[in-house]
């Protein structure tokens, strides 16, 4: 479980960058504040709700494998 949380944090940066967002734009798609972003990004954040996975799935078009898995 730790390693697809590890690339959970990954795929988030990917995706931020690879849509060009700032990390205040996509902390808003996720509904957290940057600086949990920030934590998130860096494989900080302990636990990530369902509900930041969901908007990230549904913002991006991704499927939970796409955002589990390795990138």
């Amino acid at each position: 479980m730790k390693n697809e949380i590890n690339n959970f944090c990954v795929n988030v940066k990917f995706l931020r960058r690879k849509h060009g967002l700032s990390k205040t734009a996509m902390a808003k798609i996720l509904g957290i504040s940057p600086s949990s972003l920030n934590k998130l990004e860096n494989g900080v954040m302990p636990r990530i709700s369902s509900e930041v996975v969901i908007r990230l799935m549904d913002y991006f078009h991704v499927s939970a494998e796409e955002v589990f898995g390795d990138s």
